[in-house]
Order: structure tokens, then sequence, then C-alpha cells
């Protein structure tokens, strides 16, 4: 049965992990429901921030750098596009994330049409374009994350930790999603641009926050 109630954002989040009957660690994900219109130029969203208490999710780095990386998953070479376009190396199963030196670019952009859809195409925007490449791995591994609306609607899905983390530590993770997102409004949204927000665990039910509490 859906809970139609409204909650602050520590009851909400205490209820989906109270809720959760998975075996595994599950998830924190977050919903959010904007009120933008994604099809005009200034209103989709996207950039990144960092959680003050990671993810609890190890990312797998792969990286197109001059140097060694030694906190980089995968260090990927020309070679390896070609395994990304056979299926031989794949987004999401083999790797997390790109980050490349500016000059790999052209070369990477033979396979944009694999990494773009996965999320994991480079871009200076995301910081995963970068010549300091051991910086941006850092970064990643601490709990960096991207956010950006969905391609086809305005809304954002994005985790905030695992179910095992305490209650405190996935409320402080919401707050600098939460304060980076109102950062980025678009200037000409609405005042109510911010329609609503649910949190949920993976496989387990939804609880929706009061966004007049925020």
């Amino acid at each position: 049965m859906t809970d139609t109630a409204l909650y602050t954002v520590d009851k909400a989040l205490e209820l989906v992990k109270e809720k959760c009957k998975c075996e595994f660690d599950s998830t924190v994900e977050v919903h959010i429901n904007l009120n933008l219109d994604t099809k005009k130029q200034d209103q989709p969203i996207r950039f990144t921030t960092t959680l003050p208490h990671g993810t609890g999710k190890d990312k797998k780095v792969a990286v197109f750098a001059s140097q060694k990386v030694p906190t980089a998953d995968i260090e990927l070479s020309e070679s390896d596009l070609d395994k990304i376009e056979k299926g031989e190396l794949k987004p999401k199963v083999d790797f997390d994330v790109v980050i490349s030196e500016p000059k790999f670019m052209a070369k990477i952009a033979k396979v944009a049409k694999i990494l773009g859809p996965a999320g994991a195409m480079p871009n200076p925007k995301t910081g995963t374009v970068t010549d300091n490449v051991k910086s941006a791995v850092e970064q990643v591994k601490k709990g960096k994350i991207e956010i950006r609306t969905d391609p086809s609607a305005p809304i954002i899905h994005t985790i905030i930790g695992k179910r095992s983390f305490e209650t405190k530590k996935l409320v402080e993770n919401f707050d600098e999603v939460l304060g980076s997102l109102k950062q980025q409004k678009p200037s000409k949204a609405k005042p109510d641009w911010i329609k609503s927000i649910f949190v949920t665990t993976t496989m387990g039910p939804s609880v929706q926050i009061d966004v007049n509490t925020l």
C-alpha cells in the first residue's frame, strides 16, 4: 500500500530504512520532480557535488591519461576503444566513470554513442575532462556524484548512500544534494520549481518529503 503522507527529511529517511526488507545493504535513492521545461536551453539541470559521507558504493574509474594513475581502476589506451565498440569493455559493468585529459577527447568521441547513454562520457562540466586526472579520480572515490535531469523529463534520480548509514549521515548527504540543486536554479524557473521529492531504497516503498519543510 502506498504511503501518501508527507514527512520531514529525517523522518522520511528513517521510514524507508525501516520499510526496506532486503537482505542486502540497499542503496538509498532520491527522486526529485521539477517544474521545469527541459526543452528550453537554460532549464535542464546538470552539475556535480561531493556527498560529505560518500555514496557507500565504490565506483570503478577508468582513465585516459599521459601518466600512470595508481588510484584508477582501469587505465585505458586507444586499443581499448575498439573493445568498448565491440562490447568487450562495458560501461556500468567494467567501469562507472571515464576521466580523460583533454587531448584524448577526439579519440574517445568514436565511442560517445556508447558512453553517453550510460552516463560515462567524459565532460568538462562534470570535471571528468581535466589535466589533473589524479585529483579527479580522488574526488569520485570520495563520493563525487553527477546530478542531472532525465533526458526525457524534468526529473532527477540520484543516490545519497546506503541503508546501513546512520540517518544523520543520510540527512547530511541529502542536504548537500538539495543545497547544490538550489544553487543551480534556472533564472526563469517558477518559485515552486521543486514540485515533489521522494526517497526510497532499492526494491523498497517510497516515502514523500514535505517540500514546505525544506
